[in-house]
């Protein structure tokens, strides 16, 4: 089954044999544990419900799988299920998810730090900035680090307009590399 893509496995899965539909889930879910948990982690930037929303996320998947469409990627499906489970989280919390904003000037390359420490203080920074992006920036740029998915496919997840998924990430950056100013 490691040699199977993820639209293979899903369609695997959702034919609900058991022992090969379980393997297939084993695998799909090893395979993206690690992306989607960290997509939540930072996008809701609230470690306590960070839990909770991963294991909905895989319960939705389960409960949802006869609605998997194999003409599109896993990764995409999976990821609209993600963000549909965060903006409700944000509603919940009373957030507006997506506002907009004025543009923001981006500035040159940066260097990378010389010693260890250096690198790891850099990360923190990095990790603290992030976690202060407004929500729709950092749910972007998340999604974007963490999945790999192109920003066309971000839109899809998303059911945004391609030039409002730019225009966060393009924010986000700009922030990012304006917080990271002290690093260049």
């Amino acid at each position: 089954m490691d040699s199977m893509n993820d639209e293979q496995l899903m369609l695997l899965f959702a034919n609900n044999d058991i022992n090969q539909g379980q393997r297939a889930f084993e695998c799909l879910y090893y395979r993206h544990k690690g992306p989607l948990y960290r997509f939540i982690k930072k996008s809701c930037n609230h470690e306590q419900q960070c839990d909770e929303l991963f294991q909905d996320l895989w319960l939705r998947i389960i409960k949802n799988k006869a609605q998997f469409d194999p003409k599109h990627p896993f990764t995409t499906w999976a990821y609209t299920i993600a963000n549909r489970l965060l903006i409700d989280w944000f509603r919940k919390q009373g957030k507006e998810l997506f506002q907009s904003e004025d543009e923001e000037h981006a500035t040159n390359e940066s260097t990378y730090p010389e010693s260890e420490l250096d690198r790891k203080r850099m990360a923190k920074h990095l990790q603290q900035a992030i976690s202060t992006l407004p929500d729709a920036q950092r749910l972007t740029f998340v999604m974007k680090h963490e999945s790999g998915m192109s920003l066309s496919q971000m839109a899809e997840a998303t059911a945004q307009p391609l030039e409002r998924i730019k225009s966060q990430y393009r924010y986000a950056v700009n922030r990012l590399k304006k917080a990271m100013e002290h690093w260049r």
